[in-house]
C-alpha cells in the first residue's frame, strides 16, 4: 500500500525542463504543481510547456496543478553601458524619468517615476536582492542620489527593494495582463500575484478572473513590510500565501525571516487558508547533486510546521539536477512525515459553519481510530479544502469530484489525494461503492480499513453534510 505524502511539491519549470520528457519524470519522481514563471517565459513557450504538462498527466495518470506567476509591478533599474564596479562612497544617482539628464558619473533610469515622491533622506535602497545597500542623501521628484554602504557589482536592469518604504504601484501591469489572458484561454488552476500588499489588489484580481469565465484561485505572494503589516486580511482575501523568502530577506532583518515564516503559516493556518514556502529550498543542487545539511534542516522545519506546500525555483527551472531535486524533496519529506506524522491539531481554527464544525467532528472521529481513511465527496472542492485546513494528524485524505478543474486545484492541499468521479443524483451510495473501488485499484485501501466518509449529499434539493463510518 504507497505511502501517501503529505505535504506537496512544487517545481519551476524552465528551460532545464521543458521537455516532455522530464515533465513527466519530475511527475513521476513527485512533483504535484508546475509552475511558470512569467518574469522569464513568453507566450509561445507557455502554450508549448502547458501542453506538454496536461500530456504528461494523462500519460502518469495523475492530476497536476499549474500556477501561473505574473511578473508584478517590480521597480528596476536601466541599462548600463559596462558594469559598476561599486565602493563605499560612491555616488550613485537613480533618474525618475528616462529624459532627466545626469547629474553624477554613476547615474542610471529607474522604471518607477514615484521613487523620488515615497523615499526619505536617510532611507536605504537595496539593489540586486539586498547585494548593493545604497542610502537616500539628496531627493528630488526627478531623481534621487545616495551613497554606497556596500560594495558590488551593479549590472542592467537589476531589481530594487525599499525596505519598510511604501510605495504607489499598481497591482498589476500592462504585461500582467496579458500574461492573465494566456493563463484564462489554457485554463490554469492558479495565479500568484507577485507583490501583493494590499486585500484590494487581491480582489482586483479575483474579480478579472471571474469577468473572464475563469474559475483560477489567486495565491498572493508576501515579499515586503507593507504585506506584513496587512498580513491577515491579505491571507482572508487570497486563496492562498506564497512565503517568497527572496525579496522578503532583502525588506527585512535576516534574523527575522525565520519568525515571520512562522508568523505567516500561523496565520494561514488560523483563517484556513493553504501556504506555500519558496526560494532557495535547495539552492545548493543548482550545481550540486547533493543538498546541504542546512538546507535539509529547512525542509525539515517547512514540513513541522505543516506548510502546504514547497517550492523548487532555479533548481528545476535552470538547474543541472531537476530530477534528483524533486528526488531528494520527496525522500526527506517523506521521512520526517513518517516520524512526526502531525506536529499540531489546528485547534485554533474558528468553527464559523456547521460545514466546519462537521469536519472538525469527521478528523476528530479519524484521529480516534487507527489506520482509519478519510473520504471527501465534494462538488466544489470545500469540505476537502477544509479537512485539509484542520491537519489531520494520521488519516489519510481521498477526495472525490465530479469537476476536473477542482480535482486540480486539490492537489496543492496538503494530506488530500483527489480523484474525477461522476456523481449520479439521488444515489450517494453507487459514488461511495465507486470510490471504495477505485482506491482498492489504485492500493490505497484493503479490505476490512475503517473509513470515515465525509459529504454534503443532496436529498429532496437540500444539502445534508453528513459522516458516515463503515469498512472498505
Amino acid at each position: 500500500m504507497p505511502n501517501m505524502r503529505k505535504t506537496k511539491i512544487l517545481c519551476t519549470l524552465g528551460p532545464a525542463t521543458e521537455s516532455a520528457e522530464v515533465i513527466l519524470n519530475l511527475m513521476e519522481k513527485g512533483a504535484d504543481i508546475f509552475r511558470l514563471n512569467m518574469s522569464h517565459a513568453s507566450h509561445d513557450w507557455v502554450r508549448m510547456v502547458y501542453g506538454r504538462i496536461r500530456e504528461a498527466a494523462a500519460k502518469g495518470a495523475k492530476e497536476i496543478s499549474v500556477l501561473m506567476d505574473l511578473t508584478g509591478p517590480s521597480i528596476r533599474t536601466g541599462d548600463v553601458e559596462q558594469p559598476w564596479q561599486l565602493q563605499v562612497g560612491d555616488w550613485v544617482e537613480f533618474r525618475c524619468k528616462p529624459d532627466v539628464a545626469a547629474t553624477v558619473p554613476l547615474s542610471v533610469t529607474v522604471n518607477y517615476p514615484e521613487l523620488g515622491k515615497d523615499l526619505h533622506v536617510g532611507d536605504i535602497i537595496m539593489v540586486d536582492g539586498g547585494m548593493i545597500q545604497i542610502k537616500a542623501t539628496e531627493i528630488s521628484e526627478k531623481r534621487v542620489i545616495g551613497t554606497v554602504l556596500t560594495q558590488g557589482e551593479m549590472k542592467s536592469r537589476r531589481h530594487i527593494n525599499l525596505p519598510g518604504v511604501p510605495v504607489r504601484l499598481p497591482p498589476l501591469t500592462q504585461k500582467d495582463y496579458a500574461d492573465l489572458d494566456l493563463g484564462c484561454e489554457l485554463g490554469v488552476d492558479y495565479f500568484a500575484l507577485s507583490f501583493a500588499r494590499e486585500p484590494a489588489h487581491i480582489q482586483h484580481l479575483q474579480l478579472l478572473l471571474e469577468q473572464k469565465g475563469s474559475k483560477a484561485r489567486v495565491i498572493a505572494k508576501i515579499e515586503n513590510q507593507q504585506a506584513l503589516q496587512n498580513i491577515d486580511t491579505l491571507v482572508e482575501a487570497s486563496g492562498g500565501i506564497m512565503v517568497a523568502r527572496g525579496d522578503l530577506g532583502s525588506e527585512c532583518p535576516i534574523e527575522d525571516l525565520p519568525l515571520i515564516q512562522r508568523h505567516i503559516v500561523e496565520r494561514c493556518s488560523y483563517h484556513g487558508r493553504k501556504v506555500i514556502v519558496a526560494t532557495q529550498m535547495l539552492e545548493s543542487m543548482i550545481e550540486n547533486p547533493v543538498p546541504t545539511r542546512a538546507e535539509v534542516t529547512d525542509i525539515f522545519n517547512a514540513v513541522i510546521e505543516q506548510v502546504d506546500c514547497v517550492m523548487l525555483s532555479g533548481e528545476t527551472s535552470v538547474g543541472r539536477y531537476p530530477e534528483k531535486c524533486v528526488e531528494v524533496l520527496d525522500t526527506v519529506i517523506r521521512r520526517i512525515e513518517q516520524k512526526y506524522p502531525s506536529g499540531r491539531f489546528a485547534s485554533d481554527a474558528p468553527l464559523k459553519t456547521n460545514k466546519h464544525k462537521t469536519v472538525k467532528a469527521a478528523i476528530l472521529l479519524a484521529n480516534s481510530i487507527p489506520n482509519s481513511k478519510l473520504l471527501v465527496f465534494t462538488l466544489r472542492g470545500v469540505m476537502a479544502h477544509l479537512l485539509a485546513h484542520q491537519r489531520p494528524e494520521f488519516a489519510s485524505i481521498f477526495a472525490f469530484t465530479p469537476n476536473l478543474h477542482v480535482s486540480r486545484t486539490l492537489v496543492t492541499a496538503r494530506g488530500v489525494q483527489p480523484f474525477v468521479l461522476a456523481f449520479e443524483e439521488g444515489n450517494p451510495e453507487k459514488a461511495i461503492r465507486d470510490a471504495i473501488e477505485m482506491l482498492r485499484k489504485h492500493g490505497h485501501i484493503k479490505a476490512g480499513d475503517p473509513l470515515v466518509i465525509l459529504s454534503d449529499a443532496l436529498y429532496d434539493g437540500i444539502n445534508v453534510d453528513a459522516i458516515l463510518l463503515r469498512d472498505a
